[in-house]
């Protein structure tokens, strides 16, 4: 049945030719793969889909020249699709996929290295050179180092930053490993990543040092982090962010607390604050309840110098009054 089929590819009818290759695809006989070949070049592209079809279908260790003929083409569907089935000829199909990782096209020589990488774990060093982030984040995904992983840290892509810190979560690696690059250049990712782990770990060290000079991003990150903790219980986390060179952290980081705790620090700018951090404090009580403490504060603000800062605690002092009256 194979043979009479086979013979049936080269009818004049297409209709007939269309029948055969069905026919083969349900004996599913690999015998057939090398009259499948000849249809890479058909103008129809029904007979090339069906090429590759067989190829992916019938392709094994034993198809070296299959795949070499393939990694040869001037399609670039055919060339990627080479670096895929290099991975069944295994250790065989890593010359393959070497001149395939040279391939001009980024399509080709981004499947060539995913191909190879699954094969070879050792060509990781290379990989991790190459110009395309693309290949360098296949590179981490591949790889169980941590050190190496860390070291990753400071590529210059953010996209290959944040696989090497997804992957260094994945392997549950602890915090200490990342040593300083928490508080270095990419430090917005690394923090992002580590402070729920800091959190849990009541590491207040390290987020006392973040606290204390962060810029915008960073900010909103440690606020996010921290909204829904008791960060107050940390009095090193306190003391940084009350005295952070951003005036703009402890207010953020207060606005939504209700605890004593909380309107103490507040009194705390309010009285000893920079006075953006003063003006901060004041607009985020608006339209809440003022404790008596503050309220008593509010005419002392009043009389402030500062236009901004009087302008605001007369705001709230008439909030606060009209509250009162309803």
């Amino acid at each position: 049945m194979l043979q009479n089929e086979l013979a049936r590819l080269k009818h004049k009818d297409i209709r007939q030719r269309r029948i055969a290759v069905r026919r083969l695809f349900e004996i599913d006989d690999s015998a057939a793969l090398s009259a499948f070949m000849d249809f890479l070049d058909e103008d129809d592209d029904w007979f090339q889909d069906k090429a590759v079809a067989a190829m992916r279908r019938w392709v094994n260790s034993s198809h070296r020249k299959v795949v070499v003929s393939l990694s040869i083409r001037k399609e670039i569907r055919l060339r990627i699709l080479a670096s895929e089935l290099s991975t069944r000829l295994g250790s065989e199909g890593l010359t393959i996929l070497s001149t395939l990782c040279e391939d001009e096209e980024s399509s080709v020589y981004r499947e060539a290295w995913r191909a190879r990488l699954h094969i070879d774990p050792g060509s990781i060093p290379v990989a991790i050179r190459h110009e395309d982030y693309i290949v360098r984040k296949m590179a981490i995904r591949n790889s169980g180092d941590i050190q190496f992983l860390v070291n990753m840290l400071d590529d210059t892509n953010s996209h290959v930053r944040e696989t090497a810190l997804n992957q260094l979560n994945e392997l549950g690696a602890n915090i200490d490993s990342f040593g300083e690059h928490i508080f270095g250049p990419h430090s917005l990712e690394i923090a992002r990543m580590c402070l729920p782990n800091l959190i849990d770990s009541g590491e207040s060290g390290k987020i006392s040092e973040l606290c204390k000079d962060p810029e915008p991003k960073m900010r909103k990150i440690l606020c996010d982090s921290l909204g829904s903790v008791n960060w107050m219980q940390w009095d090193d986390v306190v003391d940084a962010a009350m005295n952070s060179n951003d005036p703009y952290l402890l207010p953020r980081l207060l606005r939504s607390r209700r605890e004593k705790s909380a309107d103490d620090l507040r009194i705390a700018l309010l009285n000893q604050g920079r006075p953006e951090s003063k003006v901060r404090v004041l607009e985020h009580l608006h339209g809440r309840a003022v404790s008596e403490s503050i309220r008593e504060l509010l005419p002392t603000l009043i009389e402030d110098s500062n236009k901004l800062i009087s302008q605001v605690a007369t705001s709230l002092l008439k909030d606060y009054e009209d509250l009162g009256a309803n």
